[in-house]
């Protein structure tokens, strides 16, 4: 199935911005976050194989790496160059990877608060694969558990707004997350996540293992800012400490206040961030 390539505004012949996405979540939530770029970029996205349509998840473990691949062979497909490069969470870490395999096709590169895990969670995470017990991992219990069928859009939204999960979040990030995030079911009697629950289950066990051995590969290859969310349980801080060693050409800012999704709970402030580090 060719991948798809989705628009998310700005100017048609303008330089492109690619936003690369957390697990489980459209590209269309990070609108609030890009518009400010819209005057002077065409901002895309390429998202990951759980939102091409109906393909399953693979049954055996791959890495990351094959998401920095399936970005690599968009760019090819759409002419995709000088690309100004943004990723959040484990979209972060595809940007990265790509960016270390093709370093000629981008300009720079953002990383939101990437899934840099530290050395002793990822052994867990690959010994849960080898003794065959991956699915009792507690993110991907959480994900597998997760209600993916509603009566309606409305419905959907007033659930979304009452969980934990999204309770800092922008109001218009939260409407978009609902919009794009579901779609009509087969039957016809109510909506359902278009990015089901076994693929985020997947992806949350196939943590990429290497992220501490590739990173010295990115230093020099590109500008690089790295974000991360004050109160992140995710990028913690000395995963942040080991990533700016292993990268000192990068520069490094904080969203105070905020956790691992802050391009959704705090938009504003990271796009001037990002802008900030980009002027």
């Amino acid at each position: 199935m060719p991948q798809p390539l989705i628009d998310l505004g700005g100017q048609q012949d303008a330089p492109i911005l690619h936003i690369a996405l957390a697990n489980g979540f459209p590209p269309q939530t990070y609108i609030p976050l890009l518009r400010p770029f819209m005057d002077n970029y065409r901002v895309v996205s390429l998202p990951p194989r759980a939102l091409w349509g109906d393909q399953s998840p693979p049954d055996q473990h791959q890495n990351w790496q094959t998401l920095a691949d399936d970005l690599l062979a968009g760019f090819d497909q759409y002419g995709l160059d000088d690309v100004v490069a943004i990723g959040h969470s484990f979209g972060a870490i595809a940007s990265l990877l790509a960016v270390i395999k093709e370093p000629q096709r981008f300009k720079s590169l953002v990383l939101l608060d990437p899934t840099a895990l530290m050395p002793n969670l990822l052994s867990m995470i690959w010994q849960a694969w080898e003794q065959g017990i991956h699915e009792q991992i507690p993110l991907v219990q959480g994900a597998m558990r997760r209600r993916s069928e509603f009566e309606s859009v409305e419905d959907a939204l007033e659930r979304f707004r009452g969980k934990r999960l999204f309770s800092d979040w922008v109001d218009e990030a939260l409407r978009l997350y609902v919009e794009h995030g579901t779609q009509p079911k087969a039957d016809g009697d109510g909506v359902e996540l278009t990015w089901s629950p076994a693929w985020e289950a997947y992806y949350f066990s196939t943590v990429h293992q290497t992220i501490w051995e590739d990173l010295p590969k990115l230093d020099g290859l590109v500008p690089t800012l790295l974000v991360r969310g004050g109160t992140s349980d995710t990028l913690v801080p000395e995963a942040r400490d080991k990533f700016m060693e292993l990268v000192p050409s990068a520069t490094y800012a904080e969203i105070d206040g905020h956790g691992h999704l802050f391009p959704q709970s705090a938009p504003d402030q990271t796009a001037k961030a990002i802008q900030t580090w980009i002027e």
